[in-house]
């Protein structure tokens, strides 16, 4: 379970983007969190595993506080989470399986893992998870010969070779054109329904929000001023959570800009 208390995070001297942000997820469903730019979505999952820190609060993953771990105790709760990334993060001069076992390096020690001598089992479990996202034809392809859409499928493996307790996920869609961007939320939402794996998800597109998740929840300058079942978002909250006519219309009917 993951429960979030009193968050809140600045950056340098500016306002704070999360101010006190209360927030917790124990069902193992699809979270969607909308919100306008700005609005910490992005900020909260990277507060969440730590690829920045919080300035107060609480993040309690299992009952511990993420926030007070260092060194290799924090490594160690980092693997229970799970990332899926706008960018993809991949290593492009890699293949596609190298990087997908790139999810067990917090598993193996640090020699074994630069030189990518994994467990055998690792590789085993590489390979069923490829073949679960559409991809064991591409096991030894160079990462950076992929479209779009495969790239983010080879980051839902990565990210699942962890085992991870939770599955955080970015804006996953955002650079995909429409009919990728629902293929790859598809198949998000499959995987959380067969793995029983709780997933908390950013997105700008409220109909993939209101489509896909068991859950959405608003973020508006810091802090949450929506949480409900997709059926209970109305007009008026989503004039609530975004700022302006302008902006909710784009929300509603974003345009995709890459290629598969």
């Amino acid at each position: 379970m993951l429960e979030i208390k009193d968050l809140v995070k600045s950056y340098g001297d500016g306002q704070p983007v999360l101010k006190g942000l209360n927030f917790s997820t124990g069902d193992k469903k699809l979270t969607a969190v909308i919100g306008s730019s700005g609005a910490g979505k992005s900020t909260m999952l990277r507060c969440i595993n730590r690829l920045v820190t919080a300035d107060s609060g609480e993040i309690l993953l299992d009952g511990v506080d993420m926030l007070k771990l260092r060194g290799k105790e924090l490594q160690y709760a980092r693997r229970k989470i799970g990332m899926i990334f706008q960018a993809y993060n991949l290593v492009d001069r890699l293949t596609v399986m190298e990087n997908v076992l790139s999810g067990r390096l917090g598993y193996v020690p640090f020699l074994k893992g630069a030189l990518r001598k994994f467990p055998q089992e690792d590789i085993d479990r590489a390979y069923q998870l490829l073949k679960r996202v559409g991809l064991s034809q591409y096991v030894n392809k160079r990462s950076d010969e992929l479209s779009g859409g495969e790239r983010q499928r080879v980051g839902v493996a990565r990210a699942l070779m962890q085992n991870p307790q939770i599955l955080l996920a970015d804006e996953p869609t955002a650079s995909l054109d429409p009919k990728t961007s629902e293929r790859i939320m598809e198949l998000i939402a499959r995987l959380t329904d067969e793995l029983h794996l709780p997933v908390l998800i950013n997105l700008h597109n409220v109909a993939q929000a209101k489509h896909y998740a068991a859950r959405i929840v608003g973020l508006r300058d810091g802090v949450m001023v929506f949480d409900g079942k997709p059926d209970e978002l109305t007009d008026e909250h989503l004039e609530l959570i975004y700022t302006g006519k302008d902006e909710l219309n784009e929300q509603l009917h974003p345009e995709g800009e890459s290629e598969e």
